[in-house]
């Protein structure tokens, strides 16, 4: 059980630091008045992250229901 809260805890903390760079991104397109696309790659890359981190915790859950019915 400390696996799925670890992962959820993952989770969450990829999904915060994606709003981070999107917040990033807005304030210099609005503020600076600049396109800063490094902002965007990073929190692609953290999305990205979250659907690994989210497809690895479905497995993990399936699995455990799988071996639960036996």
């Amino acid at each position: 059980m400390d696996i799925i809260l670890l992962a959820y805890l993952v989770i969450f903390a990829l999904f915060g630091t994606a709003a981070s760079y999107f917040v990033r991104y807005i304030y210099a397109y609005w503020v600076h008045n600049t396109m800063q696309v490094k902002y965007i790659y990073k929190a692609g890359i953290c999305i990205i992250s979250v659907v690994i981190v989210s497809g690895i915790l479905l497995h993990y859950l399936l699995n455990l229901d799988c071996l639960a019915l036996l």
